[in-house]
């Protein structure tokens, strides 16, 4: 003798909460998605922007007269190519020379440039998951110009 489903379960039982279950269930998974996608495109802002002034902190340093001091235009650079992108302060900038003076013509030159980047986080999420920001660094190096920026 064959039994239809109703018989087992009888329509009382079906009270229609598939929309409440499915209005949590996506809430409860929407919330981490956005929180992770937030935070990587800040992450990728940060990235993209250390890396322009990196690349443009070079670009002054190989480029300039040998003569010249170089820390003032290199810094103005740095803060330009990251206030274009958000940030308005450098956390990190160093600046390494393979020849001794910095600038002497066909040394290399290396600039990294490093931002705090903030994060979309929860106080309430202990140790390094839980900062509101994380730093940044990007690096770009060069070849000083045998024409000393003359040229």
């Amino acid at each position: 003798m064959l039994m239809h489903p109703e018989k087992f379960f009888p329509k009382e039982f079906e009270s229609g909460r598939a929309s409440l279950e499915f209005l949590v269930l996506s809430i409860s998974l929407f919330v981490p998605v956005l929180y992770l996608g937030l935070s990587l495109s800040s992450l990728q802002g940060a990235s993209l922007a250390t890396e322009a002034a990196a690349r443009n902190a070079v670009r002054v340093y190989v480029l300039g007269a040998a003569e010249a001091n170089p820390e003032g235009p290199v810094a103005a650079a740095v803060t330009l190519a990251l206030s274009n992108h958000g940030f308005h302060s450098v956390d990190v900038l160093e600046t390494e020379c393979s020849a001794h003076p910095c600038r002497s013509p066909g040394g290399r030159v290396l600039v990294r440039v490093g931002v705090y980047a903030p994060l979309f986080s929860a106080s309430l999420i202990p140790g390094d998951w839980g900062e509101a920001t994380t730093l940044v660094v990007s690096q770009a190096s060069g070849v000083v110009s045998a024409y000393g920026g003359v040229g």
